[in-house]
Order: structure tokens, then C-alpha cells, then sequence
């Protein structure tokens, strides 16, 4: 026979017979309850047929014979549930021998007092076959309490239809009845053997279903034991990783500041800062990623200032934007005073990080956008717009997919894969959308939608510090440097920030000027190309104009301008305009003591 041709059967595993009794005593001490509900509903008719031909000292006497026998079955079943065993577990043959005297010598008790009863009946007179067939009831239940263990099925069942059986062929015209009542008790033990074996398969699937539950769980705890040792172990390596790469972006920066102003070297070092920060980048991604898919993303909303994130982005990009000789701007349209984003900072600043790095890294020429505006009125949007190569719509439904990178953009550039499905699901998760629009050859626009409170309280930037941070910061300065030639600007960036100040890059006026309108400045430092217009006089009412516009942006404190001169021409002039000139070359020593002044 071919094993298309045998039969379809169910094959269950073999059950230890102790499993299947421990089930059964189980059921069986479930059933009191409805044990006591059968007995309240069979006492008044007992009471009312006794009252006919019983005497009442026998009526007290079987009153006196149920409550012993309550009070020893009661002492019964509470020494037999002392010996439980988890369900799960497969009870020791010890207890489970003593649980079967317990139970048994329980319901022997009840055996007993119902051939008492029956006995007592059959002397008391000519109507007795009434009681009896009462009696008789009584045997039933019995044999319906004994159904879910086969050995008390068999032993106590016939016993306790016995008494009233044989009380019932003793008695006058009993005959006929004790005939009808044989037949019941029967049918009773008949169902009471199909209704057992339909438990012993029930108490089998019951068994299998906690078996298979424990092997699902184990399975679920080593699952999420290994899972927290990946996540442990890539915390652990990113964290030595991220500290290395760390490291090594501070060497290359102190070469930078030191190496020959040949450009072949120097754009070797900014190629090994770009490569060092992007595998920071891959670390911190695919960590958050790992931690996302498992669920142990932690996201705390709060009220943000929006403006300030952009402020930060920008900054922190600016230098790649000017190695690469791109424009990297900042637009702020209209924002309600009153209101703020409401979303995780870290994450939402982690994002918009995200996509301003990869509208840099895959834009050749042109300019990287951060626009700001609202949609409606409980929604913020951040748009990232560049000159890149563009995206089809394929392309873009790829772009939000994980460990999936566009084949026709990607060369030359490496990568997870990951960013953008990290920020999709951490959008998510703030309640936010994400979304992209792309024309192949012109440009992407990606872009965020946050949700926008109207009544949140927006963080407001402290007057003063804390005495600690006074002392701390006193010597630390936010500088906005202006120049238009990449690498000098870059070398500043460094020189400034090695001496602790805080540097914002402008290529242009326009940007200087919107940069300022947002942050508090301490100085603007003017490299030599933006000032080759002072000769003239148009020129220097176009940087009079440019100079007075600066010192209004700013709210607080007046800025201090600083101008870096090749040769010290127009020193004089731009001192008239209130302009500090300092000549070249300066060393990092002069420049900071001509901005600490």
C-alpha cells in the first residue's frame, strides 16, 4: 500500500497512564461544586418522601449520617489537594497513590450511606418503594461523579446501584420498579464509560497543549535571551568601534590643521574623515535598527524647538557641504509663536541628520535645502531638497525598504541600506509620516511631517547658565565664519572648534545673515574673499549695509567682527566700520586671543 493509499488517521503521543489519572482525580475534585448543587436539589424530595412512612427518629438519624459523611468527605478532598502537583508536571506515584485513597474513600463514604439508606426503607413499610426509587437517583449521580476515573467507575458505580436495587426486589410490589430501575443504572454506567473515554482524550489534548505551550515559551526565552546578547554585544562593539572611530577623526582633524596646503593631501585627510564618520553613521543605524525590529525602541515625546534641530543639522554638515562645494541652506518659513512639535528630539534630530547626509553624499553639484513650514494646523512639516540625480517612483518605494540600496545611484557610495527604514519606522512610532518626491535628473524633495501642538509650551533658551557652566563655557564661543574658499574655511572650522568654540560655515551674505537671525552669536570671523569690494565705494556700502543688518540680528549682546587680511590692505577702513583686522598668517594662539578680547 502506497502512503497515498492509507487511511487518514490522527496520531496522538503516548500519555503516561499517571498523566491520565492526575487529569481525572483533577475533574473529578473540580465537580464539588456541582456535587453540593445535586445534593440541595435532592434533599426536599427526600425529606418529603421520608415524611410518609419513615419515622422521624430515622429521618434524624440519615440527617445525622449526611453530615458525618460531609464532614469526612470534606477532610478528604482537603488531604488529597495538599498532594497537587503543577498541571505541567507529572505527579510522583506516591502522591498520586494517596490522592486515589483519598478521592476513593470519599466517595465510599457516600456508597456506604445510600446502601444504609436503602436498607433502612426496605424495613420501614409498604410504601418504601417511593423512597427507594429516590435512592435509586441518588446511585445515578454517583455513578456520574465517579465518571471522570475509570477504576471508581467501575468499583463504586455498581456498588452504589446495588443497595437500592436490591431494597427495591425486598419490598412489597417493588418488583416491576426494581426491573426499571436495573435498566436506568445500565444506561448510566454505559455513558459513564463513552463519557470517560472522551476525557481520557480530552485530558491527552489537555496534556499536549501544556507540553507544546512549555516548549513555546523556552523557545520564546532563548529567542529573547539571544536576541538581548546581540543587541548587548553590538552595543559593546559599537561602542569600542564609535570610540576608535572617534579617535581616529581627531587625528585627522589635528593633521589637517598641520599638513601642507598642497590639495591632493588635503583631500586625502577630509576623504578619511568623510569614510571615518560614515561607518560612525552604519554603527549607530544598524544598532537602532536591531533595537526597532526587537521592540526595545524607547521614544519619549516632548515639546521641541524645531528651529534650533535645523540650526544644529545644518551646522553640523556644513563642512562636508563646503568640501564638496555645495551650497547648504536653511529656510524657515512662518511658524506659529504659539505651539511645538511634539516628537522625540534625539530621533527627530537622528532623521533629519539622516536624510541632509544623504542628500550631501549622493548630490555632485548644486545646493541641499532644509525647509521648514507648516502644513496644517497640528502638523509641521521638514522638507530636504537637492540637485541630486533623482528617483523614479520604483526607486523611491525601494529607497524606504531595509538592507535595499538603488543600483542606479549607489555606486561609489557604500551603506546598510537601513537609514531611511529606520527613520520610516521611528516617524512612525511618533506618530509622524515620511515620504519622498523625486524627478529623475532634477532633484528628490524628501520629507517629514511631525505633529504640531497648539498648546505645548516651547522650550525656551535659558538667560543665564548655571555657575558650573558659566566657568565652564566662558572661554567657548559661537563664532560664524564667513568665506567662500572651501579650504581655508575648512581649515578655520578646525582651528575653531580645536580651541573649543562653536563654529556655524557660511558661504554667502544671504546665509550669514539668515544663520544669525536664529542663533545668538559671539563673533563673525570674515575671510578675505567676501571683503574684495572694499576698494570701491559701492562696495563698502553694500558690506556697511551687510555689517549693520548683522549687529541687528542679533538680540543680546553686541557681535564682534573680525576680518582676516592677506596683506593688511583696507585695514583702516574696515576699522572705521568697526571691523577688527587681523593679518595673515595667524596662528591659532593670535586668533583666539583676537576673539577672547
Amino acid at each position: 500500500m502506497s502512503p497515498h493509499d492509507q487511511p487518514l488517521t490522527t496520531q496522538f503521543p503516548a500519555v503516561d497512564e499517571a498523566v491520565i489519572l492526575d487529569y481525572g482525580l483533577r475533574a473529578q475534585a473540580r465537580m464539588l461544586p456541582y456535587a453540593l448543587g445535586f445534593f440541595g436539589v435532592g434533599l426536599p424530595p427526600y425529606l418529603w418522601a421520608a415524611s410518609y412512612f419513615m419515622p422521624p427518629a430515622f429521618i434524624v438519624l440519615s440527617l445525622t449520617l449526611f453530615a458525618v459523611n460531609w464532614g469526612f468527605f470534606h477532610y478528604l478532598r482537603a488531604k488529597s489537594r495538599a498532594l497537587l502537583t503543577p498541571e505541567d508536571q507529572v505527579p510522583p506515584k506516591a502522591f498520586l497513590a494517596r490522592r486515589m485513597v483519598y478521592q476513593g474513600a470519599s466517595g465510599a463514604l457516600w456508597v456506604a450511606g445510600l446502601m444504609i439508606l436503602s436498607y433502612v426503607a426496605a424495613l420501614s413499610g409498604h410504601n418504601a418503594h417511593i423512597f427507594l426509587l429516590i435512592c435509586a437517583g441518588a446511585a445515578v449521580g454517583i455513578i456520574f461523579f465517579c465518571t471522570p476515573v475509570l477504576r471508581f467507575l467501575l468499583t463504586l458505580g455498581p456498588l452504589a446501584a446495588t443497595g437500592p436495587v436490591i431494597a427495591l426486589k425486598s419490598v412489597p410490589g417493588g418488583q416491576d420498579l426494581s426491573n426499571l430501575a436495573i435498566g436506568g443504572m445500565a444506561l448510566a454506567l454505559a455513558l459513564g464509560f463513552i463519557l470517560n473515554r472522551h476525557l481520557r482524550e480530552h485530558y491527552q489534548l489537555a496534556h499536549d497543549q501544556l507540553r507544546l505551550a512549555r516548549e513555546r515559551n523556552a523557545a520564546v526565552n532563548t529567542s529573547e535571551s539571544l536576541s538581548a546578547s546581540k543587541i548587548a554585544l553590538m552595543h559593546t562593539l559599537s561602542d569600542e568601534l564609535r570610540t576608535g572611530l572617534k579617535g581616529l577623526s581627531a587625528s585627522l582633524h589635528t593633521g589637517l590643521t598641520q599638513a601642507s596646503r598642497a590639495p591632493a593631501i588635503r583631500q586625502h585627510i577630509y576623504s578619511a574623515l568623510n569614510e571615518a564618520q560614515h561607518l560612525e553613521n552604519m554603527l549607530v543605524t544598524t544598532l537602532d535598527n536591531d533595537t526597532a525590529e526587537q521592540g526595545l525602541m524607547q521614544i519619549t515625546p516632548e515639546a521641541l524647538d524645531i528651529d534650533a534641530i535645523c540650526v544644529k543639522v545644518i551646522e553640523d554638515f556644513s563642512a562636508q557641504a563646503t568640501a564638496k562645494g555645495l551650497e547648504l541652506a536653511l529656510n524657515l518659513e512662518a511658524i506659529p509663536h504659539k505651539g511645538a512639535v511634539m516628537a522625540d528630539g534625539a530621533r527627530v534630530t537622528q532623521i533629519l541628520s539622516h536624510l541632509v547626509s544623504n542628500a550631501l553624499a549622493y548630490t555632485a553639484r548644486g545646493r541641499v535645502e532644509l525647509k521648514v513650514s507648516m502644513m496644517a494646523e497640528d502638523v509641521l512639516r521638514v522638507d530636504v531638497l537637492d540637485t541630486g540625480p533623482g528617483l523614479d517612483a520604483d526607486e523611491l518605494d525601494q529607497a524606504f525598504k531595509a538592507h535595499t540600496r538603488i543600483a542606479r545611484t549607489a555606486a561609489g557610495h557604500s551603506g546598510a541600506g537601513l537609514g531611511l527604514s529606520l527613520s520610516k519606522r521611528l516617524i512612525s512610532m511618533m506618530g509622524g509620516r515620511i515620504g519622498a518626491d523625486s524627478t529623475v535628473g532634477l532633484g528628490s524633495k524628501f520629507w517629514v511631517e511631525l505633529v504640531y501642538d497648539r498648546e505645548a509650551r516651547r522650550p525656551v533658551k535659558p538667560d543665564t547658565a548655571p555657575p558650573a557652566v558659566a566657568a565652564e563655557m566662558r572661554n567657548s564661543l559661537r563664532v560664524l565664519l564667513l568665506s567662500n574658499d572651501s579650504l581655508r574655511s575648512a581649515q578655520l572650522r578646525d582651528s575653531l572648534e580645536r580651541l573649543g568654540h562653536k563654529c556655524l560655515t557660511s558661504t554667502t551674505r544671504e546665509r550669514a545673515l539668515s544663520l544669525a537671525g536664529k542663533v545668538e552669536l559671539d563673533a563673525c570671523l570674515i575671510a578675505t574673499g567676501p571683503l574684495n569690494e572694499v576698494a570701491d565705494a559701492d562696495g563698502r556700502e553694500t558690506l556697511e549695509a551687510f555689517l549693520y543688518r548683522l549687529r541687528t540680528s542679533q538680540s543680546e549682546a553686541a557681535i564682534q567682527i573680525l576680518a582676516l587680511l592677506p596683506q593688511g590692505d583696507h585695514a583702516d577702513i574696515l576699522r572705521d566700520m568697526g571691523v577688527k583686522p587681523l593679518i595673515l598668517p595667524q596662528s591659532e594662539a593670535d586668533l583666539n586671543r583676537a576673539l577672547s578680547a
